[in-house]
């Protein structure tokens, strides 16, 4: 029985990026008058797409992890113009264990969104802030680049301070995440909006670890004022 909820589990997975849409990066239809209150749900996902940390255990027999991760967020601040623009966005990760507790991170999208090509990339690093076999306070470090939309470029940072913890067995973690934005805005013909847009997306984190056949599946719920975001990470350690 435990084997088959993990395949059903698994085929959900793969079953729901396939009916998601793309995030769609085109501004023309917002309006100029209220154009940051209604892009700022949009903003905030995008912020949080583009830092996905590769937040799976670390191995110290197999230093590097490499992974892909699909995230898909919800508006739930009632913009109509944003629920339009939030859609789905993947990514490619790295991790590299350089000593016992800190870590060399990375993680690279490439996809094609109506008309534009988008491409994204961080680096950063990880640390385990205290140093235990088991249920350490972990620190993730990104900075972030997104361009390629004919619309608009994007600049994060991303700092997340979580702790692992088990529940009967069950392993689990949470914490807090500080996210900040600076948005280049390139509608050229809209002269009434902002040429640039700076914003936060903080949000809280919950997530768990799911090992199989090699595997480590982590599914993670991030949790902003504006939008909710699930992801889902597929890791495999190497040496």
């Amino acid at each position: 029985m435990k084997t088959i909820r993990i395949y059903i589990f698994l085929i959900l997975v793969c079953i729901i990026p396939l009916n998601a849409q793309w995030t769609t990066f085109e501004l023309d239809n917002v309006d100029s008058e209220d154009f940051q209150t209604q892009i700022e749900p949009f903003f905030n996902a995008i912020s949080i797409f583009m830092t996905q940390h590769s937040l799976g255990p670390n191995n110290i027999n197999n230093r590097i992890s490499l992974g892909i991760s699909y995230s898909q967020g919800l508006d739930i601040s009632g913009k109509a113009i944003s629920k339009d623009l939030i859609g789905g966005y993947p990514n490619l990760s790295a991790k590299v264990l350089i000593t016992n507790n800190f870590t060399l991170n990375g993680n690279l999208n490439l996809i094609r969104s109506n008309n534009d090509v988008v491409q994204s990339f961080a680096i950063g690093f990880g640390l385990n802030i205290t140093n235990k076999d088991v249920n350490n306070w972990r620190l993730s470090v990104l900075f972030a680049q997104l361009q390629g939309p004919g619309d608009l470029n994007n600049r994060s940072t991303s700092a997340i301070v979580f702790k692992e913890f088990q529940i009967s067995s069950f392993p689990l973690f949470a914490g807090l995440c500080l996210n900040t934005y600076n948005v280049k805005i390139l509608l050229e013909d809209r002269e009434s909006i902002p040429k640039s847009v700076k914003g936060s997306a903080h949000h809280l984190l919950i997530g768990t670890h799911k090992q199989l056949a090699g595997i480590t599946f982590t599914p993670t719920l991030q949790l902003n004022s504006k939008v909710v975001i699930f992801s889902i990470a597929l890791s495999g350690n190497f040496k």
